[in-house]
């Protein structure tokens, strides 16, 4: 088992110094307690860091004794997280492992991690029907204006006239059905194509387009799903969007993904709603096309 060191540098942050000038002053033998003269634990269990809450399913898979989960370790040998952003001054020298609990990786500093030799892993698909739940529930509330009508009889509800105005008033809220629209999935992997297949089976047309479409995403799209050949021409056609990318720090054109809300052509009149599902950090929210009376901007309706 490794043991946890304490006499050297207590993270991988370098401050002035290069990692491989950090790294080459480590004894190889340093985790296993035999470098004479360096303090550190007694060997025993693998430490591993939480920084949010992990599932206790998936915690429960550690078998005890060979794996102390803890939110307080402070020399661990992995690291586990989901939305937390992490930075290498939280990461301590005695890691060997970092791993997001979701399908993206921009919180963690991949890099980084890469130089020091951390490997950096992620679960794609663990949450993605979880997601994809939310993404079809942002798309009733948004689209029949749901919250707007509750809201609304709140606001009869103190002034005593819900019931003489309910039936009246229930037409203001009627929004549009889902049954003939046409879904835009961009990023047809775990989440967009469960996404289109329940789409598809609430009765609307799915068209996508994703440039690393793998061979087991294709074979789960329904067969009526159009694949098209760039996020302009989804744009152009589609009723709803759905985004389910991570944020890539370059423009569209550098092949990012930072400000592709700019693509939406907003003379194109989409009839009624435009709906991104993003992930966490995504920065789209600062990017998006102005609202106009045929486009609703709903940039964070659910997310992972």
């Amino acid at each position: 088992m490794f043991a946890v060191r304490h006499a050297l540098k207590p993270t991988l942050a370098t401050r002035g110094t290069s990692l491989k000038a950090a790294f080459a002053s480590i004894p190889l033998d340093l985790d296993h307690g035999t470098t004479p003269g360096v303090a550190v634990e007694e060997p025993g269990a693998f430490r591993i860091q939480t920084f949010n809450k992990i599932s206790t399913k998936g915690l429960e898979r550690f078998p005890k004794g060979q794996y102390s989960v803890s939110d307080s370790h402070n020399t661990s040998h992995a690291i586990l997280l989901r939305s937390h952003k992490l930075s290498m001054d939280e990461v301590p020298m005695s890691c060997r492992a970092v791993a997001r609990c979701g399908a993206g990786t921009n919180n963690v500093p991949v890099t980084e991690m890469t130089k020091a030799g951390v490997p950096v892993f992620n679960t794609p698909g663990a949450n993605a029907n979880a997601v994809k739940e939310l993404v079809l529930a942002g798309l009733l509330l948004a689209s029949r204006d749901i919250t707007g009508g509750i809201s609304h009889m709140k606001q009869l509800g103190t002034k005593g006239e819900q019931r003489e105005r309910v039936e009246k008033d229930k037409a203001l809220f009627g929004g549009r059905e889902l049954t003939g629209k046409t879904l835009g999935v961009i990023g047809l992997g775990h989440i967009g194509s469960a996404t289109a297949r329940d789409a598809a089976a609430l009765g609307m047309d799915v068209i996508g387009y994703d440039p690393g479409m793998t061979i087991e995403s294709a074979l789960k799209l329904p067969r009526e799903t159009q694949i098209l050949g760039g996020m302009k021409a989804v744009f152009a056609q589609a009723d709803y969007i759905s985004l389910n990318i991570p944020f890539i720090n370059k423009s569209p054109e550098e092949g990012g993904t930072r400000g592709i809300i700019r693509y939406l052509p907003a003379s194109k009149a989409l009839g009624g709603l435009f709906l991104p599902i993003i992930e966490p950090n995504l920065g789209m929210h600062t990017n998006l096309a102005p609202p106009t009376s045929t486009i609703t901007a709903t940039p964070y309706v659910a997310s992972l």
